[in-house]
């Protein structure tokens, strides 16, 4: 009796074991199955050779959660396709008739005019000067998501760009009394890239540093490649610095800006396969670019 009971204990066991391991290779099937269906970008769902009716309401049970997934990221999609379409509409049909405004605006500087209108003039023309900022910022968005913009990369000097960038933007820095300390490598910084998506890249990082630093701005390039936008700015938070490449986020509730600025760099910088950050020590942010190596 006891080598009966010993051998049906045997055989109970190994079908256990059996039984496990089957459940076990079950739960890599739905596994790898749920990994794939995540990381591509197709309509099937889940399959398991296991007939274990656990495992099958399980794999079942994914399978709803993941067709709602799907469902819920075709509206997302679809959503940002409307929003991407709206801006570039809305941001083409203005800035005709703000040309227009601002070509009549000429015209009157040239006219004769009471003091008060002299003032008034100078309002409008600062609020009109204000909103072809904000259409720009809109219009270069939309440009950029665009599944059709140029991406095409070439052998670029980082240092003759950001110098340029620098130049052009003296008259800015100087209008807000602000003389950049700048540390430019003397060292030829190769990288392959596209120049005029370089040149957008310092340009929203120099607009930012203008619009909201304390009165100093540090720029540098060194050896490695790394690019840095250094300024003060006290009165950030560290959430407030988190979000900084929000899209459509500002610090303030400002009127000259649409929150664009940042996430337009940081898609540019991503496109070209490099990196940007943001950092916030002691008072003063600063941002950080870094683009990888070309290729040898």
């Amino acid at each position: 009796m006891l080598i009966l009971a010993a051998a049906a204990l045997l055989i109970i066991n190994i079908i256990l074991l059996a039984k496990i391991a089957l459940m076990r290779r079950a739960a890599r099937e739905i596994a790898e199955e749920f990994s794939d269906k995540l990381a591509g970008d197709t309509n099937t769902l889940i399959v398991i050779s296991s007939r274990d009716r656990a495992m099958r309401r399980l794999a079942g049970e994914i399978n709803r959660h993941l067709r709602e997934l799907r469902r819920q990221r075709r509206r997302f999609v679809q959503g940002d396709r409307e929003l991407k379409n709206a801006v570039a509409n809305i941001s083409h049909d203005l800035r005709t008739p703000l040309t227009a405004i601002s070509s009549y605006l000429h015209l009157l500087e040239k006219t004769e005019k009471s003091e008060a209108a002299e003032r008034y003039l100078e309002i409008i023309q600062a609020r009109t000067e204000c909103l072809k900022q904000l259409m720009e910022e809109f219009f270069q968005y939309s440009f950029i998501t665009s599944p059709d913009v140029d991406t095409a990369t070439e052998p670029v000097a980082v240092n003759a760009v950001l110098e340029e960038s620098i130049l052009s933007f003296q008259a800015a820095l100087e209008e807000n009394k602000i003389t950049p300390d700048i540390q430019i490598t003397e060292k030829k910084i190769i990288r392959n890239l596209n120049r005029a998506a370089l040149s957008r890249i310092f340009s929203n990082l120099l607009s930012n540093a203008v619009k909201y630093s304390d009165g100093d701005l540090c720029i540098g390039l060194e050896e490695s490649g790394e690019i840095t936008f250094s300024n003060s700015a006290p009165d950030l938070s560290e959430v407030q610095v988190e979000r900084l490449f929000d899209r459509f986020y500002t610090v303030e509730n400002a009127r000259k800006s649409t929150g664009l600025g940042l996430s337009i760099a940081r898609i540019l910088v991503e496109q070209m396969g490099g990196s940007i950050r943001a950092e916030y020590t002691g008072g003063r942010l600063s941002i950080r670019v870094r683009f990888p190596l070309p290729l040898s």
